[in-house]
């Protein structure tokens, strides 16, 4: 009866102390980049838009541009600074990237937008947070 009792205490502990494997799966390998052996088709260069002013349908100045916003590797919204002078107390305001035209004429290019510096300067305004690398709301 002791062997028995004996036995089943182990049995009982052995149990209890055990732990249930798991199958480990290993980290997928992490991809290389390598660099590209031709460009890809690309429709315009950001270096072309980057601190360039926007004149709406009428040639006027809207504003100029501060930065864009990349989202899955699109362009999704354009800051635009509008107002100011010198670039003090200037506003941003974020404008749909699509809404923003290159137009072309005797033999020069600007980029356009179809609305009016009146509307841009009512908009909601941004500031950038370098702290938290965003623009936020005003």
């Amino acid at each position: 009866m002791k062997k028995t009792l004996l036995f089943a205490l182990s049995f009982s502990m052995a149990i209890a102390v055990a732990q249930p494997v798991v199958a480990q799966t290993p980290a997928p390998e992490p991809k290389l980049s390598v660099p590209l052996e031709a460009l890809p088709r690309y429709g315009s260069l950001v270096s072309a838009w980057y601190k360039k002013p926007v004149y709406d349908t009428n040639e006027k100045k809207v504003g100029v541009i501060s930065d864009m916003l990349f989202s899955g590797g699109e362009i999704d919204a354009v800051m635009l600074d509008v107002g100011g002078f010198l670039g003090i107390g200037a506003k941003h305001v974020a404008i749909p990237a699509n809404d923003i035209t290159v137009t072309e004429k005797n033999n020069k290019t600007w980029l356009t937008i179809n609305t009016t510096k009146d509307i841009v300067k009512k908009a909601t305004g941004y500031k950038y947070n370098a702290k938290e690398h965003a623009w936020k709301k005003m």
